[in-house]
């Protein structure tokens, strides 16, 4: 069994307000609870989204940059709004940090910033092939089409397969294609990866192991990007409200269009390869 990588869960420092470890009463220490999963499930990787996009959680970059040297498994993507972008002090800082890419939550305002990054940072990412994580929250996956044909290497990788239309019945395949088409529209970049993580939030009701009513979603993801370019993440700790931790990779070894070869790719090879590709972390 090959070992896995976890491409998407989350680490606050007093709780993600909202969802289990941040409910009132409730005093979980995230990164010993990950831990433990990440021992017993043999997760060796790990990519930590950072999150900043709240006045609770200002500061959760600098709170990853002092826990990465505890943990072998932590890699770090610093929080970043391209409303205002980092400067080059900035990522060299984050680099020495032991950071391995930046994390961007986009809503239209965002997406209608992204031309004033400037080319310098773009081409500083791509250099060193920093992955950028990127979720969608209302905006528009267009948006990155100019930057990418530019730089065609840039790490762009896909949150929550893009984050389709929430459905409790399986779409057929022309009405997944069309609601993720410009998300498939990426695939001609060679840089760019999609995350399959955050099922609960696709499907209706969330707790519906194994969300088949996804399934669609997924297989159109496969067939535009191929599965070498098909990441498993977990999305902890959210996803702690609806699952069990092993729910969240077992799922896809229920899906009849992937093989067993397929899955471990998925779970943690595709991610490792990746991981080995960034340079000056």
């Amino acid at each position: 069994m090959a070992h896995r990588a976890d491409s998407h869960i989350h680490l606050i420092e007093n709780g993600f307000d909202g969802f289990f470890t941040g409910r009132p009463g409730v005093n979980v220490d995230e990164v010993k609870c990950y831990d433990s999963l990440a021992r017993e499930h043999d997760v060796v990787a790990t990519l930590i989204i950072g999150f900043e996009g709240a006045p609770g959680y200002v500061g959760n970059n600098d709170y990853l940059a002092r826990i990465k040297p505890k943990y072998s498994w932590i890699q770090p993507m610093a929080y970043v709004n391209p409303l205002t972008p980092p400067t080059l002090s900035d990522l060299e800082r984050w680099q020495q940090q032991g950071f391995v890419g930046l994390v961007m939550y986009t809503r239209p305002e965002q997406d209608a910033a992204l031309p004033n990054v400037p080319e310098a940072i773009w081409a500083w990412l791509a250099e060193r092939h920093w992955l950028i994580s990127v979720v969608v929250k209302g905006g528009d996956w267009s948006a990155w089409n100019p930057i990418l044909d530019r730089h065609r290497s840039l790490r762009l990788v896909i949150g929550h397969m893009g984050s389709p239309p929430r459905t409790s019945s399986p779409p057929s395949p022309d009405q997944a294609s069309i609601a993720l088409s410009k998300v498939i529209a990426l695939s001609k970049y060679p840089g760019v990866q999609v995350k399959l993580s955050g099922f609960y939030g696709i499907t209706e009701p969330r707790h519906d192991y194994p969300h088949t009513a996804a399934w669609p979603y997924v297989q159109v993801l496969a067939d535009a990007f191929g599965v070498e370019r098909l990441l498993w993440g977990s999305d902890y700790t959210p996803c702690l409200d609806w699952l069990t931790f092993p729910q969240t990779y077992n799922l896809f070894y229920k899906m009849p269009f992937f093989s067993k070869q397929d899955c471990e790719q998925i779970i943690g090879l595709n991610l490792l390869r990746t991981l080995n590709e960034v340079t000056g972390s």
